[in-house]
């Protein structure tokens, strides 16, 4: 038996540890980040039912439903085993989606239907995957957090860096065949990125650092029981399957729990959350892509979403270097609520009072880091916070529901875009000189 479960000591994480847990982290985002980051492509094909406002609606509609049946239910399914369905319909949803949109003509109202089924199931997947991953990192230290969270906003980058190339190397701009032959490209490569973050899972599974932070889980029991069984020294197989067994017991017994009660333990941190992808979603990326950043043309929009990505993931990093409190997590983000009101008037400044160009352009820049910088931070915080506020053994769940209350918001967050969108469109519309 492995000498680190005998002796109960922490084996090192390593810097191959650390690495995985950022492409988890890239993993766990990457189905949305990738429409995200070729949204101007389903906006061409399906412009009139605008796919920067409808999209994050269907995603999300059915992503929050499923993260509630998960968390409202003991853990039914090992986070191993919900990981490898996630993943792999994800790789298989994505491969399809622009295919989707390509075989229909533009604006076509059944593909634009099957389109929007699509995004549904995504919703579906991306609630595996989030969940899981949440519910698996919590069990593991704060850094493990932090590095999930940071991946995450390395996931929009990535995204971003792949769409510029993209762009570059195959001229999308006439909507023709090489815009369809660039949405191919870009959602395969998302697609294989995705395989490569399944195949990291499989193989950090077998390391001893997984092995001792999930011991006490449905994860490890599964996998190790035969282990345990044909290990030589029965006498530190008797200490293991003792120790195992007792805190397998405590857990089911603690697992028990109501949502209520779980909700009891963790409503600030769960609803601050969710506050948190309110604001978020009501302002990016619909109000924030439809305003104007200099003359950049074509990339506007995809400079805008990679402003975002690269500043939420500094903002997720550097929270680091601050204590993880509650009141430090009220101010974040209950302090960006001013950020619905000066996306707004930059874009009425603009429209209506003949703003300099150059002026509203910056303080659009300036609007998203803000905007994305707050995010990063306050969605790190709420992942730290929550696994310490609830009982060892419910640290699972604990990140499980801050997953669904980040899901809640952002649909929410959604809803209210609806709103957001409707007043700057009532200012007017830009459109590219």
């Amino acid at each position: 038996m492995d000498n680190y479960l005998i002796k109960d000591q922490p084996p090192p994480s390593g810097l191959k540890i650390e690495i995985c847990f950022i492409i988890f982290g890239i993993g766990s985002l990457l189905g949305w980040n990738a429409i995200l980051s070729d949204i101007s492509f389903f906006m061409n094909y399906q412009s009139k039912y605008d796919p920067s406002t409808s999209f994050p609606f269907f995603n999300y509609a059915f992503n929050i439903l499923f993260q509630l049946i998960l968390i409202w239910k003991k853990q039914f399914l090992s986070y191993k085993t919900q990981l490898i369905i996630g993943i792999t319909s994800s790789i298989i949803s994505l491969v399809i989606l622009p295919l989707v949109a390509i075989l229909f003509e533009k604006n076509s109202l059944t593909g634009f239907i099957l389109t929007a089924v699509i995004i549904l199931i995504l919703g579906f997947v991306d609630a595996l995957c989030s969940s899981g991953f949440f519910g698996l990192t919590s069990f593991f230290p704060r850094k493990m957090i932090i590095y999930l969270s940071t991946g995450q906003g390395i996931s929009g980058i990535l995204m971003n860096i792949i769409s510029f190339i993209v762009i570059s190397c195959v001229n999308t701009g006439d909507n023709g065949k090489n815009a369809k032959l660039g949405a191919i490209i870009f959602f395969s490569i998302s697609g294989l990125i995705l395989l490569i973050t399944l195949i990291i899972l499989l193989l950090t599974y077998k390391t001893d650092f997984f092995k001792y932070y999930l011991r006490t889980t449905k994860d490890f029991n599964n996998n190790n029981k035969s282990e345990i069984e044909n290990n030589e020294n029965e006498i530190n197989n008797f200490k293991i399957t003792t120790n195992s067994n007792s805190e397998k017991e405590s857990i089911n017994k603690n697992e028990e729990i109501t949502f209520k009660e779980l909700f009891k333990q963790l409503y600030e941190i769960d609803l601050l959350s969710c506050y948190l992808y309110i604001i978020t979603f009501a302002l990016f990326p619909s109000v924030a892509i439809s305003q104007r950043l200099f003359k950049t043309g074509k990339y506007r929009q995809i400079i805008i979403i990679t402003i975002n990505n690269v500043f939420g993931t500094f903002g997720r990093y550097i929270i680091s270097c601050f204590k993880f409190t509650k009141n430090l997590a009220y101010i974040i983000i209950c302090g960006r609520s001013i950020l619905v009101l000066t996306f707004i008037l930059n874009f009425y400044f603009d429209m209506k009072l003949g703003m300099n160009p150059n002026l509203s352009s910056v303080l659009l820049i300036i609007n998203v880091i803000i905007l994305a910088t707050t995010n990063g931070m306050g969605a790190t915080l709420c992942m730290g916070l929550a696994p310490t506020m609830v009982k060892k053994s419910m640290k699972g769940r604990a990140g499980s529901s801050v997953s669904f209350f980040n899901i809640l918001g952002i649909f929410l967050g959604a809803l209210v875009a609806f709103m957001t969108k409707y007043i700057i469109n009532q200012i007017g519309v830009y459109v590219e000189e």
